[in-house]
């Protein structure tokens, strides 16, 4: 299975939802969601939930293809 590394620093987490605009209300919740189910899931599972989260409003088609991009930079074999 593939899942997300822990290695990105929270620091440069949060630089990148800032970078692309997620509204602050917004990032805390998405950053810990996106790492959980990634690390603790699948890569597609963090996927799906940004999907869920584009559905929902929070966050825009940009914002989820910047994201899966750092998803991907940080996907590791398991």
């Amino acid at each position: 299975t593939q899942g997300v590394s822990s290695a990105a620093s929270d620091v440069y987490k949060r630089q990148v939802l800032e970078e692309i605009g997620v509204s602050e209300e917004h990032r805390s919740s998405l950053l810990g969601s996106i790492w959980a189910k990634g690390e603790r899931q699948t890569v597609s599972d963090a996927k799906e939930y940004l999907e869920n989260k584009l559905s929902e409003g929070i966050i825009t088609e940009a914002h989820r293809l910047r994201l899966c991009e750092v998803i991907d930079d940080y996907t590791v074999r398991r």
